[in-house]
């Protein structure tokens, strides 16, 4: 069940309305996303290099650049500790390419999934030892590497981390102590004791304030350090981060940037990929996030790297459609991962559950978090998927959440249960012993608050705008709010009693429907993808005899691009 609710954010609105830089409409979505304050509704209406923040502004980052430039001058070997997702790769490739720019003496590392695990593994260590590593930088992990980090330091190795994920504390009434690992240096905008203005960086971000920083100071080429925002907008994008303030700097610009690239990488990329239309935050979070992505899934995150830092065009190419074909396997395990999953929910009634909690045997452990994510989806509720390990006896899966529940710090209370455990209010990732997982999911679930309106389905909707009333104009100034994404949703408006002149279902797989709706003699064309169910919906309602009837809907004023013409269309959201 879906439920449709009009923001009512009067005071924010009138706010808004002073602002003499924005119009109406964008006083009004704006305000609908608590964005009231002048600087930041200028820096989301016109977002600019200039407006992005101090990086000095971070706690450690004097002392981490004077460590960074004191290696360089001691021709000291620097490695880069990487993740294997799409983030961790983007974070590398900032820290790679920004520090190459100065210094040769650049090497980096990344965990394998399957064997490592999420974070700094005791193979990495060795092997830095081996190579008589000075420095080690972490990217997009590290705030939780509290024994790594200590045996690093044994073995004379320097360490910067950079981090965005929760840091730990520990808290006894109103006294609140973080924990942080004793490195040289720890960046994290989500630190207790940070001032910096936003901390919603992902681990591409906090990477490129680091560059930033040394840039500033040994007065590097500002424009190449522009150029890695290629990277963080990829990372930004396909961490699900907020796309407000500095991050929808970084998109933006990383856009404009990836739009005219020179990284032949990037190119071969979106070509393999057959994407022949400009490049936007849906090419980055669904096309070529998941390519690189899937290499850390099925084989090594050290493929997309490699792919990212390669010269020779004709070997571009063939890491290109490398990454597009692990891809192709990895949406085949999914949807296989995916049945599986929807059979043991359906004959155990976990839907019952106010959490989700699914061992699933024979899946791929890297695909935990995708089957987690499409099952909180369809349901609604927070949900852990998770199958055998390498480890004899050791399952290892990921969450999803939903709003309404921050399953970072609900799973934290009970991590005796597990082997290990991180992660943030919307995801995670643990490990835990085959025989402790029904005692997990019965302490998870009795403790759960969750009430039945959590798991309702929500649409809020921006205003009631008449059908008959929308122009390609006005579809045309929505666009001045992209990129969309984490608060910064699509606009979103409704209209009632819209006559159906007609309707089809087309598209390869004949689910994609399109309609002409009618609202005072207007027809205006509408759309909706992966519409099975609402076409059944509408057949059961009106007894196959849907032409000529009304419905209400909640849509998004788009524009239908098509040999050259420019047509306003509507992408139907939901119809009732």
């Amino acid at each position: 069940m879906t439920k449709w609710y009009i923001y009512n954010k009067k005071n924010n609105y009138l706010s808004n309305l002073k602002n003499k830089n924005i119009t109406k409409l964008e006083a009004l979505i704006l305000a609908n996303r608590d964005i009231v304050d002048p600087k930041v509704v200028d820096s989301f209406i016109n977002p600019t290099l200039e407006k992005l923040h101090d990086p000095f502004l971070l706690k450690d980052m004097e002392k981490a650049i004077d460590l960074i430039i004191e290696t360089m001058e001691n021709g000291e070997s620097i490695r880069i500790f990487g993740d294997y997702d799409q983030d961790g790769i983007s974070s590398t490739m900032t820290l790679l390419d920004g520090l190459l720019y100065f210094y040769d003496d650049i090497s980096y590392d990344i965990p394998d999934r399957v064997i490592d695990g999420y974070g700094i593994s005791d193979r990495m260590i060795d092997r830095a030892i081996e190579a008589n590593v000075s420095l080690v930088i972490t990217c997009d992990n590290g705030i939780s590497a509290i024994d790594q980090v200590k045996r690093l330091k044994e073995n004379g190795i320097k360490v910067i981390v950079t981090d965005h994920h929760q840091v730990s504390k520990k808290e006894d009434g109103e006294w609140v102590e973080q924990i942080l690992p004793q490195a040289d240096c720890v960046i994290n905008p989500k630190r207790l004791d940070n001032t910096y203005p936003f901390d919603d960086l992902c681990g591409a971000g906090v990477a490129f304030k680091l560059i930033q920083a040394l840039y500033q100071r040994l007065d590097g080429d500002m424009e190449y350090l522009y150029g890695l925002l290629e990277y963080v907008a990829m990372g930004t994008v396909c961490d699900v981060v907020s796309l407000t303030d500095e991050n929808r700097i970084f998109v933006r610009e990383g856009l404009k940037r990836i739009n005219n690239t020179e990284k032949l990488a990037i190119k071969a990329l979106v070509e393999e990929n057959s994407w022949n239309r400009e490049v936007s935050a849906y090419t980055l979070g669904f096309i070529i996030g998941p390519c690189m992505n899937a290499t850390g899934r099925l084989s090594t995150a050290k493929l997309a790297i490699d792919m990212l830092m390669e010269d020779d065009i004709e070997k571009i190419r063939t890491y290109a459609k490398k990454l597009v074909s692990l891809n192709t396997e990895r949406k085949e395990l999914t949807n296989i991962g995916l049945e599986k999953t929807l059979e043991i929910i359906k004959d155990k009634k976990y839907y019952n559950d106010d959490i989700i909690i699914v061992d699933v045997e024979n899946i791929e452990e890297s695909i935990c978090g995708i089957i987690a994510g499409r099952i909180k989806e369809k349901f609604n509720k927070p949900t852990i998927i998770m199958t055998q390990s390498s480890q004899n006896g050791i399952l290892k899966g990921s969450g999803r959440s939903i709003e309404a529940y921050n399953i970072y710090k609900e799973v934290f209370e009970i991590k005796d249960v597990l082997e290990s455990f991180g992660g943030h209010p919307m995801a995670c990732g643990l490990s835990i012993r085959s025989d402790k997982v029904e005692e997990f999911r019965q302490k998870l679930n009795d403790k759960s608050k969750l009430k039945k309106d959590d798991f309702v389905n929500i649409i809020n909707i921006d205003a009631q705008i008449p059908l008959d009333k929308l122009s390609l104009e006005f579809a045309e100034s929505l666009q001045r709010l992209e990129p969309f994404g984490k608060d910064n949703p699509k606009a979103k408006f409704a209209d009632k009693n819209l006559f159906i002149k007609n309707i089809n279902m087309i598209g390869k797989n004949n689910n994609t429907m399109k309609m002409v709706l009618n609202k005072n003699g207007r027809d205006i064309e509408a759309i909706k993808f992966n519409a099975q169910k609402d076409y059944k919906y509408l057949s059961d309602k009106f007894k196959a005899n849907i032409i000529g009837n009304r419905i209400d809907a909640v849509f998004y004023p788009d524009i239908n691009e098509f040999n050259g013409r420019r047509n306003l269309q509507v992408k139907l959201i939901d119809i009732r």
